[in-house]
């Protein structure tokens, strides 16, 4: 077990300077207010935005300080004092600085097009910051609701953090952390996996009362800005806005998702008998065909992830290789600790974090491919600014889903015909979670605001759900009432309104490119790591008012 090195971020004791370096910044920046004129030149806007892309890397840095150290332990007031105090001082220097990006979105086109011709690297982040013009605020109003989100829905995303995060489970006469109990989800014996399931979710379901209030309040707070304040047409137009894809893009890739469910629906009837099971429920989704159990120590999965991106390319080897080398993965079990796994793109500057919570099971050699692509591509879009350096969600998911069907068709080419069906199942056990599975949390999601929005009760949102599984199964398999609970369990729905379409979407883009990949052999490798990686992260995440540029966290939620 290994835990990573933060002080490459910058050391501890040097946050009060860079505290008081953030603050002098922005009082030097606030005197740009009175030079914003019709007659400003390219030069000094240029000038200005430099400016202020300074003071966003001295914010990045203590914000992917505190987040990452409270990610070790969600529980710690210490650690959780911290990233509020950071969190308030970077709203604070935000709501200063607002003035900037609202008078460039005040201005006509032709002014406006004449900055952005002159900005070079920064063309697309100024198109973007004027693509949410329809949906501002003015300056008071933008920074009362950035100062409303530290205490609204910033604090009921943290509150989740520290319930579910603390949550144990009792197993065998021991006391299990989420990460430590789930990897019986996938288990050859069914009573275990049985027993997972409804220890995990059963908990859910103890909690709830304030899982659930907890969520009413973060989905009528995203419709009260949004939808009542910033007049947008819908929930999920908020999230394909801040993605850059127009919203029918994402109706038809749901509605074509959904209208071709029958094929998993199919493919599970077949594992069924694959896997010699009488009546396949939910318990099994993920029941693995072969009765072994193999182990991977971390050292093996290491080995494993530096050698099938080796096969791949020299580049993402090397660029693997330095995320291990400069002490940047933590994947230690402990209590508290943030579950599941991300990877932490700070800044351009900064070699990415990732965080693992590593049992040693097939299941955790996948997850680190799926990070360790995620860190490929922010190392390769370095020559980015730290303005457009994040790409939009459904790219973001592109490296990692590519490096997990590299080691797929890496497992498939050094199998015997036995273990390659194992390889296969597991496989399709994938596709369906990064495609089905995310494309109807979306579907639940896009539901459950309308009904928030109208009163909807707890019991109402676990009704929703779980015709939505039935939904997703058909006749292919059972659903267990525990499992109306699921939606509680998924982080991504409480942190990030619509983020999961983004598996889906990177996941077909993905399969896409890897059969350019097997079409054109090495002569692909050129046009996917130089090319699109590098060119893929040309935008940020930020909210409407353009003062939260840099997104911490990329969660894999596949079981």
């Amino acid at each position: 077990m290994v835990s990573w090195n933060l002080n490459t971020i910058y050391s501890f004791q040097d946050t009060e300077r860079l505290i008081s370096e953030l603050k002098k910044k922005v009082e030097e920046f606030k005197q740009c207010r009175q030079k914003l004129t019709p007659t400003l030149s390219p030069k000094e806007f240029l000038d200005m935005l430099k400016k202020k892309e300074a003071i966003a890397e001295i914010a990045a840095k203590l914000n992917g300080y505190a987040n990452l150290w409270l990610s070790e332990n969600t529980a710690d007031s210490q650690r959780n004092a911290h990233e509020s105090r950071i969190a308030e001082l970077s709203a604070e220097a935000g709501n200063d600085m607002l003035f900037f990006d609202l008078w460039f979105k005040a201005l006509d086109d032709k002014h406006a097009e004449h900055y952005i011709a002159a900005s070079g690297k920064y063309q697309y982040y100024l198109q973007q910051i004027r693509s949410f013009k329809p949906y501002t605020l003015s300056e008071k109003e933008e920074q009362i609701i950035n100062l409303k989100d530290l205490t609204g829905i910033q604090a009921c995303i943290k509150m989740y953090d520290i319930v579910t995060n603390r949550f144990t489970f009792d197993w065998q006469g021991k006391k299990l952390t989420l990460e430590e109990i789930n990897q019986h989800k996938q288990s050859p014996k069914r009573p275990y996996r049985k027993a997972c399931y409804d220890k995990v979710l059963g908990k859910y379901g103890e909690e709830q009362e304030v899982l659930g209030e907890i969520y009413k309040n973060i989905v009528n707070d995203w419709k009260n800005e949004n939808i009542k304040v910033r007049n947008f047409t819908s929930p999920i137009a908020v999230r394909n806005l801040s993605n850059d894809i127009p919203n029918p893009a994402i109706d038809a890739l749901l509605r074509v998702i959904q209208n071709n469910v029958t094929l998993f629906q199919e493919y599970f009837s077949i594992k069924a008998k694959l896997c010699k099971l009488k009546k396949m429920d939910r318990y099994d989704l993920y029941a693995p065909y072969s009765s072994v159990e193999k182990k991977y120590s971390y050292e093996d999965a290491q080995k494993i992830t530096l050698e099938t991106y080796k096969q791949f390319d020299e580049k993402t080897y090397e660029l693997a290789k330095k995320i291990f080398d400069e002490h940047h993965v933590h994947s230690d079990i402990q209590q508290g600790k943030q579950s599941g796994a991300f990877c932490a793109t700070i800044l351009n500057t900064i070699t990415p974090f990732i965080l693992l919570n590593y049992v040693g099971k097939l299941n955790d050699v996948f997850t680190m491919m799926h990070e360790f692509g995620h860190g490929i591509h922010g190392l390769a879009a370095q020559h980015q600014t730290p303005f457009t350096f994040h790409s939009a969600l459904p790219l973001a998911e592109t490296a990692s889903i590519f490096g997990e069907l590299l080691l797929t068709k890496r497992f498939l080419r050094e199998s015997t015909p036995e273990e390659k069906i194992a390889v296969l199942v597991r496989e399709l056990d994938s596709q369906y979670a990064s495609i089905i599975r995310q494309a109807y949390f979306i579907l639940f999601e896009r539901t459950a605001h309308e009904k928030i929005a109208r009163g909807a009760t707890i019991e109402e949102l676990n009704k929703l759900y779980f015709e939505n599984l039935k939904e997703q199964f058909g006749t292919s398999m059972d659903v267990p009432e525990v499992f109306q609970h699921e939606w509680k369990y998924i982080p991504h729905i409480f942190h990030t309104p619509f983020y999961c379409y983004a598996y889906a979407f990177g996941n077909l883009l993905v399969l896409a490119l890897y059969n350019m990949y097997e079409q054109e052999g090495t002569s692909f490798v050129p046009k996917y790591l130089p090319q699109f990686l590098k060119n893929s992260a040309l935008t940020s995440h930020k909210n409407h008012s353009g003062n939260k540029d840099l997104t911490l966290s990329r969660k894999k939620l596949k079981n």
